[in-house]
């Protein structure tokens, strides 16, 4: 879906799709963090959780990527 001309790019959404990529990042530390926080290490339901999420995310941040 990349534009062929760059005077074709919003740069505006450009920023935004970045803008999405960085608030994922973010939420992935700040939940390995919030694992930590109840008894400061991560057992194997929040192991399992991350792992999950990670991979999610992970693909979404691809996606968007894409986009760009």
């Amino acid at each position: 879906m990349k534009a062929k001309d760059p005077s074709e790019r919003n740069v505006f959404l450009d920023m935004q799709i970045q803008n999405q990529i960085m608030q994922v990042e973010n939420f992935m530390k700040m939940c390995e963090h919030a694992a930590k926080k109840d008894d400061g290490k991560i057992d194997q339901h929040e192991t399992k959780l991350l792992k999950t999420l990670a991979k999610e995310s992970d693909k979404y941040i691809k996606e968007l990527k894409k986009l760009l």
